[in-house]
C-alpha cells in the first residue's frame, strides 16, 4: 500500500467518525428538546386548568392573595403603559368593573397586573384612565410566568374554584364581550 493510499484511508475514517459524532450530537439535542417540549406541554395553562395562586401587592400597598378570592369570579388582566391597545381596553375594563361593583360586588373581582413596566409609567396610566380596580406590578415576572404571558394585553377569567374559564389574548373590543365571559363564569 502506498503512503498516499494510507493517508487517504485514515482521512476517510476520520471523516466518517466526525460524521457519526455530528449525527449523534444532533440526535441527543433533538431528544433533549423533545423531552423539554413534551414536559412543558403538560404545564400549558388553558381553559379547565387551575393556575397556581399568587400574591399581588397593589400600587396602593394592598396585598391580595388569589387564594383568598375563592368563591368569586376573578378577572386577571395583564397590561402595560407602553401597550398601544391597553388604553382602550383599560377604559372598557373599568366600565365592567364599575358595573359589577354595582350589581355583583361580592361575586366578581378584578386584578390588573402591570407587565414589564415601570412604576411611574404604570401609575400615570392608572391615573390617566381612571382605573379603580386593584392594580399592581408583576415584580420579577413571577405572575406572568404562572400565566405564561406572551404579550399584552392578556386576560384570564377564573371561576369561583380558581379554574380558568376563559382566556382572551389581545384586546377586548366591547363591554359586552367582557360581561359575556364573566357572566358565563358566574353561571
Amino acid at each position: 500500500m502506498s503512503p498516499k493510499s494510507k493517508y487517504t484511508s485514515r482521512s476517510q475514517n476520520n471523516s466518517k467518525a466526525w460524521m457519526i459524532l455530528a449525527i449523534l450530537g444532533v440526535l441527543v439535542l433533538l431528544t433533549i428538546l423533545g423531552i423539554r417540549l413534551f414536559s412543558n406541554e403538560s404545564d400549558v395553562l388553558e381553559v379547565g386548568k387551575t393556575p397556581k395562586d399568587f400574591v399581588l401587592t397593589t400600587f396602593s400597598g394592598e396585598t391580595i392573595n388569589t387564594q383568598d378570592l375563592r368563591g368569586k369570579v376573578v378577572l386577571i388582566n395583564f397590561w402595560a403603559s407602553w401597550c398601544t391597545t391597553c388604553d382602550e381596553e383599560g377604559e372598557l375594563l373599568e366600565a365592567a368593573w364599575r358595573f359589577y361593583q354595582r350589581n355583583n360586588p361580592d361575586q366578581v373581582a378584578f386584578l390588573g397586573v402591570a407587565y414589564a413596566d415601570t412604576q411611574p409609567a404604570s401609575m400615570a396610566f392608572i391615573e390617566n384612565y381612571g382605573l379603580t380596580y386593584p392594580n399592581g406590578p408583576d415584580l420579577q415576572n413571577q405572575i406572568s410566568r404562572i400565566y405564561q404571558v406572551g404579550g399584552v394585553p392578556e386576560t384570564y377569567i377564573l371561576d369561583e374554584t380558581g379554574e380558568v374559564t376563559a382566556i382572551k389574548i389581545g384586546t377586548f373590543m366591547s363591554l359586552e364581550e367582557i360581561t359575556t365571559v364573566i357572566n358565563t363564569a358566574l353561571d
